[in-house]
């Protein structure tokens, strides 16, 4: 729902105006009226405003002057002039003013319903977009901080989530996945943040302005509603809700610990918080720990070896234990490197980096491109760029470019694209999200051009596909 102010200072005029939005366009709200350009730029400054219909020429302040000021504090609101007076001049001034229509009293009704419903679209997709680029700060700031375990303060959070009162951190079996995230977003109660992240299971940052028992519920019972649908049900690790933001990162280990709980289990219990008195054995079965890091390091899926690290120190294991799995790592990598001599908990995750930064720079000439097409198939749904591809896997893009097109028979650019169609075919068919949310999804901002890419490469249209896959 968007929020109008009205402003002309003929009533009679504003009634009518008012009755028309109301019939016509139930999309908007009428918040208010104002007879002046001075009483107009003191309301928008009480109110948020979406879209001002403003007329020109009224006494005291005339609505130019009060478009620029409502501007200066208000730079996202939008504004439609209304007129008597069809002068070039004032149009001028008011294009020059960033005012996108411009009806002359007494204006038709499709007109004006046009010109209205233009304006929404645009605020629509400004906000669309402004929430997008949000969403994606969030993401890599809680991705470098919370996962990975960089110092934050309480502040440098507030800044991001200021509405935050409690939030927690899940982590989700990527097969499988993808329905339960749309899931989770569709929710009213509380917000959910991606965290990008290639591998076995991706996380989610979830919060809201309630308290951290409320939020429990909430999130419990939303992904319990999601599990009895008929799609695969992914296995969902929980971490506890805090209201403390310094504490997210253990709730993250958590969320990482209580997965792996239940992945052990066979994944009879789906879903679940992290249980402390469940034990996973892994302390008792560290060659099986090893098999597992190493199995995903060989699969390319760094994260998930180190997720198990992270759980395996959380679930309580001592600097001994973690030496041990250490030289078992080592034994595996055949590598040259003093374990007994280690003596921190720190020591020991570099460590365990250096053990996995050793193995891929063995396995790193052979397969670059591949390396390279997994890191396009996690990071095509953001802005990415061939020159940041080939820095991933250290190559000259000149060099890339042309071992890229040899290796897989498509330029960079056409992988990108393909990646993007195939998650725009799989939203399409799992979802009910408008194009437009969808081509924010895929990596792309203009659901027009989405439209004409995709009918040249697929052979239809978006919308035709939607209807061929829903009717099989």
């Amino acid at each position: 729902m968007l929020n109008v102010l009205i402003v002309d200072d003929e009533k009679i005029e504003r009634m009518a105006m008012r009755k028309f939005m109301t019939e016509w366009l139930p999309e908007c709200h009428i918040v208010g009226e104002a007879e002046n350009g001075k009483k107009a730029v003191e309301f928008a400054r009480s109110e948020q405003i979406h879209l001002v219909l403003m007329d020109i020429q009224m006494p005291g302040m005339d609505g130019l002057t009060a478009i620029k000021q409502i501007k200066a504090s208000c730079r996202h609101t939008k504004f439609i002039m209304l007129t008597a007076y069809d002068t070039f001049d004032y149009a001028k001034q008011a294009m020059q003013e960033g005012v996108k229509q411009y009806l002359v009293k007494p204006a038709d009704k499709d007109e004006t319903i046009a010109a209205i419903r233009s304006v929404v679209a645009e605020i629509q997709q400004e906000a669309s977009q402004r929430q997008a680029a949000t969403v994606n700060q969030q993401s890599k700031w809680l991705e470098a901080h919370v996962i990975n375990g960089q110092s934050y303060t309480s502040g440098e959070f507030q800044q991001l989530f200021p509405k935050c009162e409690a939030g927690l951190v899940i982590a989700v079996q990527r097969a499988g996945g993808d329905q339960l995230l749309i899931d989770l977003q569709q929710s009213a109660l509380f917000q959910v943040v991606p965290i990008q992240m290639s591998g076995e299971l991706f996380t989610c940052f979830i919060y809201s302005d309630q308290g951290p028992g409320q939020l429990k519920a909430d999130v419990l019972q939303a992904i319990r509603a999601a599990m009895t649908s008929e799609q695969p049900s992914p296995v969902v690790g929980m971490g506890h809700p805090v209201s403390n933001p310094l504490h997210l990162q253990k709730s993250a280990a958590e969320a990482k610990l209580s997965y792996y709980q239940r992945k052990k289990d066979g994944g009879v219990v789906r879903y679940g918080f992290y249980n402390t008195e469940l034990q996973s054995n892994l302390l008792i079965n560290l060659p099986e720990l090893a098999d597992d890091m190493m199995l995903a390091l060989e699969e390319g899926r760094r994260e998930d070896p180190l997720a198990y690290y992270d759980a395996f120190e959380l679930e309580g294991a001592t600097l001994s234990h973690v030496k041990e799995l250490l030289i078992l790592l080592k034994s595996r990598l055949r590598a040259d490197l003093a374990i007994l001599t280690i003596s921190t908990a720190a020591e020991c995750r570099q460590c365990c980096e250096y053990l996995f930064d050793l193995y891929e720079a063995r396995t790193q000439t052979v397969n670059d491109i591949e390396r390279a097409k997994r890191y396009i198939k996690t990071h095509f749904c953001e802005n990415i760029t061939l020159e940041q591809t080939s820095a991933f896997v250290d190559l000259s893009p000149t060099y890339f470019t042309k071992r890229f097109k040899d290796e897989t028979g498509l330029t960079f650019k056409e992988y990108v694209t393909t990646c993007r169609l195939d998650k725009i075919k799989k939203l399409l068919k799992d979802s009910s999200l408008s194009l437009k949310e969808i081509t924010y999804q895929a990596g792309y901002t203009d659901p027009n051009y989405v439209s004409r890419v995709f009918k040249k490469m697929v052979g239809c249209s978006p919308k035709e596909y939607r209807k061929q896959v829903v009717k099989k």
